[in-house]
């Protein structure tokens, strides 16, 4: 009797946790706060965060996007024009956007995310977290996609507004996408401060 004890069971004896045969592809196997087992996607517990931070004084009309590396403010400073209000709309030269701060996603991944804070002395700002997708030796422009944008209005540099975001225009980022933020103001010369975190899900 002793050698049928699971221990003694060779791996091809064992049998499959419970529910393996139902469970969903990329997912593992956790216990819930019941203290249930359960079956949770990957990209739930495989996560990783990172922080954007960053100031503006607003030109009012246009996204503006992190200065070049090699500037005493970076990479904090967003004060390059992307020239257009539409994310999507206008391009980067391969050299300018790579001469910032950005975020390279080590795989394929999800936005789970966007939490942090935001300030603004007084009338509009907007924050996009956006990505593009560069190809070796290809000096081709590169357009931005919007991840998401978050519009508040401001109400002076000491009063925090909250950024909780977890609905998103696309949620998809491929392994080597540069992920980064930009802000527009609605009005000239209007301070904008902003320190989020993005938390990301793999399957991978």
């Amino acid at each position: 009797m002793a050698s049928n004890e699971h221990k003694n069971l060779s791996n091809t004896n064992l049998h499959n946790p419970k529910d393996f045969s139902i469970a969903s592809n990329d997912t593992l196997l956790s216990k819930d706060d019941s203290g249930n087992l359960s079956w949770v996607a990957k990209s739930v517990i495989k996560t990783n965060v990172f922080t954007m931070q960053g100031y503006t004084t607003g030109n009012g009309s246009t996204y503006e996007y992190r200065q070049f590396l090699t500037d005493g403010q970076a990479p904090f400073e967003l004060n390059t024009d992307y020239g257009n209000a539409t994310v999507g709309s206008a391009t980067f030269d391969v050299s300018d956007i790579f001469r910032t701060a950005g975020w390279v996603a080590p795989d394929d991944c999800t936005i789970l995310k966007i939490r942090g804070w935001i300030t603004c002395n007084s009338n509009t700002a907007t924050l996009a977290v956006c990505r593009i997708t560069p190809v070796a030796d290809d000096s081709g422009a590169l357009t931005p996609t919007l991840i998401d944008e978050v519009t508040i209005t401001g109400a002076g540099n000491d009063n925090m507004l909250v950024i909780n975001e977890t609905t998103f225009s696309t949620s998809s980022v491929s392994a080597s996408d540069i992920v980064f933020p930009m802000i527009k103001t609605g009005a000239v010369s209007k301070i904008v401060y902003f320190n989020v975190t993005v938390e990301v899900g793999y399957t991978n």
